[in-house]
């Protein structure tokens, strides 16, 4: 997350040092509010309500890839067919979105971000 929110901070500011950013995630300062609230709000909102809201785990998602993508087909109401499972279409989402392939996307490489700001909030 520290290296991911050096790369977001606009270039006229310096970068934030580990220790810096260490500090600010354990206080609950984030661009996007306290981390763990976010989070716990979602899960909890995700459990009164699976039909609205798929939660999803980053263990469960590295366990089995393969699943999780079934499961979120499942829950948008777009379950895959037969045929499609054979043919190995799900297996070919999981390689598309694998972060190997994402990570070396041109737009990766050459893309920016917008950054804007309104008080002392950052808007991406």
């Amino acid at each position: 997350m520290w290296l991911f929110s050096n790369k977001l901070r606009p270039k006229e500011e310096p970068p934030l040092s580990l220790e810096e950013a260490f500090e600010m995630f354990c206080e609950g300062v984030s661009n996007h509010g306290p981390f763990w609230d976010h989070v716990l709000g979602y899960w909890k909102a995700s459990l009164e309500h699976p039909d609205k809201i798929f939660f999803l785990k980053y263990e469960e998602l590295k366990s089995g890839p393969t699943v999780c993508v079934k499961k979120m087909a499942r829950f948008l109401g777009q379950p895959f067919s037969a045929e499609e499972e054979n043919k190995g279409v799900v297996d070919e989402i999981v390689r598309m979105c694998s972060f190997d392939k994402l990570s070396n996307l041109q737009v990766n490489k050459s893309g920016y971000v917008i950054h804007m700001s309104h008080r002392n909030v950052i808007v991406l």
